[in-house]
């Protein structure tokens, strides 16, 4: 059911018409203001949407993909994840989808490694103390 925004020129007052078809809103004519019943009105535009295009992360470069993992976001490392995943058309696996799907939501990047790495039984990977491969003395 189609809705048109009016604005009365006489007393300034917003309303909405509707119409059963936009034929009988092509048919319809001499709209009327509800509240002041003067003829004088004219149609309102409302505020529009527009969908932004997505980053398509699926086409990155190495590089580019690290900038987006070092970036932090865990929702744009999910999208990233999923698109890389639809794009390739493998089936990455359940633990994959799951991280994906939790990242994408906003779940904490340690978190969702946390809860792969307890799930599957081993240790998350940890940064060794020193690099210094010199035995201390």
């Amino acid at each position: 059911m189609p809705t048109y925004d009016y604005r009365c020129q006489n007393c300034g007052r917003k309303f909405d018409l509707f119409y059963k078809s936009f034929k009988d809103y092509e048919a319809a004519s001499g709209q009327t203001c509800p509240h002041c019943g003067s003829d004088q009105v004219g149609r309102s535009i409302r505020r529009v949407a527009i969908a932004k295009p997505g980053r398509d992360l699926s086409s990155l470069s190495s590089g580019e993909m690290l900038n987006v993992l070092e970036g932090g976001n865990p929702q744009e490392v999910g999208r990233m994840f999923q698109q890389v995943a639809d794009t390739t058309g493998a089936d990455m696996g359940t633990q994959f989808t799951e991280a994906a799907r939790r990242l994408s939501r906003g779940d904490s990047i340690d978190r969702v490694e946390r809860d792969l790495a307890d799930s599957s039984g081993s240790a998350a990977p940890s940064t060794p103390a020193s690099s210094d491969p010199t035995p201390s003395t």
